[in-house]
């Protein structure tokens, strides 16, 4: 009976053999205690860990001055495991009494310790940090039988063996050569200045012999493209993937210490991850109307459903949705807007997307920058942003409530305009101006003429590093909410759920961009902002590692909380979300264990940050 009380499918004890297990169940016991019991004494030597069946227990610092409610440190319930620091330095600092009557499972300090040392796994469980414990949740949240796409490698994929011709080889050969090798592409061997190889693909030489009257005897490097995209060899499949969709090609070249090792197709990559991301793309590439982008974009949430069944980690999932967002928005943009509209403005996504830090559609952050020569007519401009507002609406992305859109004569402005805009933004420090600075930092290029985007970028970056006074003013909104955590240390529980958003996303996300504000760094999603911190030394990795780990458990609880709320809601309309309240008492041990443990990390976020920034409480 106790053995089966005793969940041994979770960590730490899924990181014991079978015959470790046999050992633990062997050496179980149950022990009771009355309410106000001591456990364990503060100073004691503990009779072993103990894993609480039924009721709660209390852990009291004597050491700390004050009434018992500012002794107690820690509460511990059904499910979770306490004593184990105790046995492993063979005295107890704290003591543990049972708030109410409790059952508990004993394990033996001997077997304990005797499990601890033989087994370096079950020994690194107890000596961990939130970036390690993300990782065991990681491990065990992947379906039984199932992959982790995820990781999965190019070098260890399918790679084809590149075939490489000479740039005199004429088309015919050329083509000869991809029907011997069954292949749609060829590297040529340029060996120029400019570029090592160039590529030439089935389709590029059709339109050189259709419609760029190229002969059959024409040389292939004549029509080779020499500006390759390429990955490297130990990156992962799944980034391989991400940038496909973001370019819509269909291959890229892979390198491994500055040479070519071989070629990934699409379908190659596909035939590791779900078909639904190539069809979803190609609906998208193949729309001609807004109701074509519309049934497009129903597929949209079936793939993230697909995704998280997979095990695909939450990082990779984020950017490969924003990357399919990007080019529905894109589409849409170069659907509705006339060439010469194209050619003289930049429309970005600002905010989550801009970060590629969205999933489930929500609200339409975007803004338009417009060339300062382009005369464009105020009705049609005010008619097609207007009609393009509302088209993004029936494809999913409903009105923004803050008026953040290219609708709104505020965000879509010229260079120029932009310019003294956001210099005005470093002036007022009320603070919607300068939240209005946060999502404009986070703004990412999508559709129309990229060299007005990184003109702007460009500016922004050399021009509004801000003084001290000014950073500080951006960086206080991070205090404006408190860490859900209790004066003991453990999550607070609210009827409504935990908003995970307020409590722990806001604050890392916007702290993180505070400070690539302050030293200069180019990247806009949070992840690559923290590699870029970590390698300027201006963040310890430790922090850098746990924040990275902290972000993806947040959206991860956020994600599964959107999708029980869709299911619930029987749609796929995101807006029927309220995206952000986590339910606390639903999580598992380990999702409790985690998320303590990440809100702990903003706190010390928090309370560095503000020493960083020169940021009052």
């Amino acid at each position: 009976m106790v053995s089966e009380v005793l969940n041994t499918d979770i960590p730490p004890f899924d990181l014991l053999s079978d015959q470790e297990l046999e050992i633990l169940k062997q050496s179980l016991s149950i022990a009771y205690f009355d309410a106000g019991e001591d456990i364990i004494p503060a100073g004691g030597s503990p009779e072993g860990i103990y894993i609480i069946i039924k009721g709660q227990v209390e852990e009291y610092d004597e050491t700390i001055e004050g009434d018992r409610d500012a002794q107690r440190v820690a509460q511990y319930s059904e499910g979770d495991l306490f004593g184990s620091l105790a046995v492993l330095k063979g005295r107890a600092k704290d003591k543990y009494q049972a708030f109410e009557e409790c059952i508990c499972h004993l394990v033996p300090a001997k077997t304990f310790l005797d499990l601890v040392h033989d087994n370096p796994e079950f020994r690194h469980f107890f000596h961990k940090g939130l970036a390690t414990m993300e990782k065991q949740r990681s491990r065990i949240s992947v379906p039984q039988g199932g992959d982790d796409f995820s990781l999965v490698r190019i070098r260890d994929s399918v790679l084809r063996k590149p075939v490489i011709v000479p740039p005199a080889t004429s088309i015919a050969e050329a083509v000869g050569r991809m029907r011997q090798d069954h292949i749609d592409s060829v590297l040529v061997d340029c060996d120029t200045c400019d570029a090592k190889y160039g590529l030439v693909t089935g389709t590029d030489l059709l339109d050189a012999l259709a419609i760029d009257g190229k002969t059959p005897a024409c040389p292939v490097g004549d029509v080779a493209t020499r500006d390759l995209i390429t990955c490297n060899a130990n990156d992962f499949l799944f980034n391989a993937l991400i940038l496909m969709t973001r370019k819509h090609i269909k291959r890229v070249v892979i390198v491994d210490e500055g040479q070519v090792v071989g070629v990934s197709e699409l379908t190659d990559i596909l035939s590791y991850l779900t078909g639904q991301t190539h069809l979803m793309g190609v609906q998208i590439e193949k729309a001609k109307t807004v109701e074509e982008l519309k049934q497009a974009s129903k597929a949209l949430n079936a793939l993230i459903r697909t995704l998280n069944a997979k095990g695909v980690k939450i990082r990779f999932m984020m950017e490969l949705l924003a990357a399919l967002n990007g080019r529905l928005v894109a589409k849409l943009y170069e659907i509705t807007m006339p060439q010469y509209v194209l050619d003289n403005t930049a429309l970005t996504v600002l905010g989550s997307e801009g970060r590629w830090e969205q999933i489930v559609k929500t609200d339409q952050d975007n803004a338009l920058i417009i060339a300062d020569n382009f005369d464009w007519d105020d009705d049609e401009r005010t008619k097609l942003l207007n009609q393009f507002t509302e088209d993004l609406i029936s494809i999913g992305f409903p009105r923004c409530p803050g008026n953040i859109m290219v609708s709104n004569p505020e965000w879509s402005q010229t260079v120029s305009e932009w310019k003294r805009t956001m210099q005005n933004w470093t002036i007022d420090m009320s603070e919607e101006t300068q939240m209005k600075m946060a999502i404009s930092l986070d703004g990412h290029f999508v559709a129309g003429n990229k060299k007005l985007f990184e003109e702007m970028s460009l500016w922004a970056h050399e021009n509004l590093r801000g003084n001290d006074i000014f950073l500080a003013h951006f960086g206080q909104p991070v205090m404006n909410f408190g860490v859900p955590l209790t004066l003991f240390g453990n999550v607070k529980k609210d009827s409504e759920g935990l908003d995970i958003k307020k409590g722990g996303i806001f604050p890392l996300v916007h702290g993180v961009r505070a400070l690539a504000l302050k030293y200069r760094c180019r990247q806009t999603n949070t992840y690559r902002r923290i590699e870029e911190l970590i390698d300027k030394g201006a963040m310890h990795e430790r922090l850098g590692r746990n924040l990275e780990s902290a972000l993806s458990l947040f959206m991860q609880l956020r994600l599964e909380t959107q999708l029980e709320q869709l299911e619930a809601a029987g749609t796929d309309d995101g807006s029927k979300v309220t995206h952000n309240r986590i339910q606390v008492k639903s999580l598992n041990r380990l999702d409790r264990d985690l998320l303590r443990e990440a809100l702990h990390v903003i706190k010390e976020f928090k309370e560095w940050l503000a020493l960083e920034l020169h940021i009052r409480g």
